[in-house]
């Protein structure tokens, strides 16, 4: 389990990477086209960079959801939690991968639900930029499934420690980064 675990935080540290990438190429891309409006003898010429950017971002940011959850880098509001016995932090941690699993997944399902109807309707961008919509989408929706998969998967190890009584295994692969506030601190 734990080489599957590896497997899943490198491949998501990957495209977490790759989404960094285009982000950094995002913002070269303003910047050259910005730079071509003010030369003498660009007038007209454009390197699309308003809707490479956006679609380049939604990308970005899909691919880089897989690699926050694998990474344990997401926000979680853990007062009252690291409070909590052992095993009732473990439980919230398998409940809190089994939720995230489930948005993710629908947030992947209708994802390709939207790259499907434009897909149908041969939807374009409203720009010069002719490309059917569905490829920018699909690459998104790409991203998202591999979050969704990224979250189903860690999900099922989550329920497997559980059911095993591997609680500490669970927590720490699972549970909030830091201990966060405990009892003593509060005395």
């Amino acid at each position: 389990m734990r080489a599957l675990e590896g497997w899943v935080a490198a491949a998501s540290r990957w495209s977490a990477r790759l989404g960094g990438a285009v982000i950094l190429l995002s913002a070269l891309l303003v910047t050259a086209e910005v730079v071509l409006r003010n030369l003498p003898g660009t007038r007209g010429v454009t390197l699309h960079s308003f809707d490479l950017t956006h679609w380049g971002f939604a990308a970005a940011v899909a691919f880089g959801f897989a690699h926050a959850l694998a990474s344990r880098a997401h926000i979680r509001i853990d007062v009252l939690y690291a409070l909590g016995p052992l095993w009732l932090r473990a439980g919230l941690d398998a409940l809190a991968m089994l939720a995230m699993a489930a948005m993710a997944s629908v947030m992947a399902w209708h994802a390709w639900g939207v790259v499907l109807t434009s897909l149908r309707l041969g939807a374009r961008p409203n720009s010069t930029l002719d490309v059917p919509l569905a490829l920018p989408q699909g690459i998104w929706a790409a991203g998202l499934t591999w979050f969704a998969a990224v979250a189903v998967l860690l999900a099922a190890v989550a329920l497997v420690r559980l059911a095993t009584g591997r609680l500490d295994a669970l927590h720490r692969a699972a549970g909030a980064q830091g201990e966060g506030m405990t009892a003593e601190d509060l005395r």
